[in-house]
């Protein structure tokens, strides 16, 4: 372990001289997050791996570009590890994952010469070059580990709405899974690019011409695109979904309730004119477990079209602060300093990992997940996290060697997260005592990389916790 630990390190130092060499600026001066790269991957693939022979088309192609994400990534690092390195430029061994991609594809997918030689090169060269992209355009945001898991995800959300929506024109959706995934991919894709579109035009981040153009896209392609997508009215759906049962409408008002509290909590911490502590900010993930737990287990469906509606919502508000757009410019730059956590500098990303990170079991291609698995974000961010946080801020005076975090908390989130699982084992909602082992050990586990790690832990350890679940 010692010897591994060591190498670890050389690459480590390796690769953050090549990032500074080509003026790159990282998060943190001495952690790069190489393990953290391969875990959107990964997920993608063992969820198609676990699937039966009824899997979806997205299931499978997702699977297939996640398989190929982990190429990028060790292509990736292989680039970086090379003397003299101009980082910023498109590198030849890129060409590999571009390579491999087409080829699965092709054979495994069954996709046409031209599509499958077109994604390969797509996929393969955002998910390698893309990363150092994202790197320069968003300085001192992401270690290299978050920015390769963050461009991952957006590559495997582009292949999903690629699969998925041309064979929706041909073929309406039926189930209410499958038209959720077309709405939100639609919008989802409306909202990049009004962001590419602010990104390049600078005159479209100004008053008038933001909202015209948010609202004329609306009108000209987005709800035309649904209602042919789906052949009917896209609001009459959703408001008919929302109101369908006593639950989804219980559910409603009970999360107005805590998005009320949400809203209480960031209007007093701005009205105090000081800066949240970690405690402070830690309200929010008790809120988000209070919404996620019971959606989750009565609800998982109505649960994915929320989690979908507010992400989007957030990737408006966070343009929205950043351009400083009223009338919402001003408070929403109030309250982002008010409650900024210490990772963020250009981009407000904690409270979007922290959604994604929820969210992400949800979004998986794959109806066939159980409970504990899709709690993975919910265990380990809302549950344990928040215990370790709350914990160790008030009571621990033990701390790890090399780390500011402290033994107690460690213990508080292991504690925190077994109570809620031996809690979900005594109404039977665990399928099998190989499980709830194996679960108890994941926590433990997990625990302690939250307890050493300096990458972002709402981003890092949902995935673990999956992966954990599910291999």
């Amino acid at each position: 372990m010692e010897i591994l630990t060591r190498h670890y390190g050389i690459l480590e130092k390796r690769i953050l001289s090549s990032l500074a060499a080509s003026n790159l600026r990282h998060r943190t001066k001495d952690s790069t997050g190489l393990w953290l790269g391969p875990l959107i991957g990964t997920s993608t693939l063992m969820t198609f791996l676990k699937e039966d022979s009824s899997y979806s088309e997205i299931c499978l192609l997702t699977g297939i570009a996640g398989g190929g994400l982990i190429i990028s990534c060790i292509c990736l690092y292989i680039r970086l590890m090379m003397k003299n390195v101009a980082a910023k430029d498109f590198h030849v061994v890129y060409f590999v994952p571009a390579i491999i991609l087409s080829t699965l594809f092709l054979l495994v997918g069954n996709k046409g010469l031209l599509v499958s030689v077109t994604w390969g090169i797509v996929v393969g060269s955002f998910s390698t070059w893309g990363v150092i992209q994202l790197i320069s355009s968003c300085p001192n945001c992401f270690t290299l580990g978050e920015a390769t898991a963050v461009t991952h995800s957006l590559v495997l959300f582009l292949v999903s709405a690629f699969t998925n929506l041309p064979l929706r024109y041909h073929l309406p959706p039926i189930h209410d899974n499958d038209i959720i995934t077309a709405i939100l991919q639609v919008i989802i894709l409306y909202v990049i690019l009004i962001c590419c579109l602010c990104v390049n035009l600078p005159k479209l981040r100004q008053l008038p011409q933001f909202f015209l153009l948010m609202i004329g896209m609306l009108f000209t392609i987005v709800i035309p695109a649904l209602y042919i997508i789906l052949d009917q009215n896209p609001f009459f759906w959703v408001l008919s979904f929302a109101f369908s049962t006593y639950i989804t409408i219980f559910l409603l008002l009970y999360w107005a309730v805590c998005l009320l509290f949400a809203l209480f909590a960031v209007k007093y911490q701005i009205s105090q004119k000081s800066k949240a502590t970690t405690s402070n900010r830690k309200i929010f993930h008790v809120l988000v477990v209070m919404v996620y737990i019971p959606g989750l287990i009565s609800q998982p469906t109505f649960l994915y079209l929320a989690s979908g509606t507010v992400l989007v919502l957030f990737s408006i508000i966070e343009l929205l602060r950043i351009l400083n757009l009223p009338p919402l410019g001003k408070f929403l730059q109030d309250g982002f300093s008010a409650f900024v956590d210490e990772k963020d500098t250009l981009i407000s990303l904690t409270p979007l990992y922290l959604l994604c990170g929820l969210s992400a079991t949800l979004w998986m291609p794959t109806e066939s997940m159980g409970l504990l698995p899709l709690m993975s974000g919910a265990l380990t961010i809302g549950v344990g996290d928040t215990a370790a946080s709350f914990f160790g801020s008030n009571w621990g005076k033990h701390k790890w060697v090399g780390s500011q975090k402290s033994i107690e908390g460690t213990i508080a989130c292991v504690t925190a997260q077994l109570i809620v699982i031996f809690g979900f084992a005594t109404f039977g909602c665990i399928e099998s005592t190989s499980l709830l082992v194996r679960s108890i050990c994941s926590v433990i586990l997990i625990s302690l990389v939250e307890a050493r790690t300096e990458q972002v832990d709402n981003l890092a350890l949902p995935f673990l916790m999956y992966l954990c679940l599910t291999i």
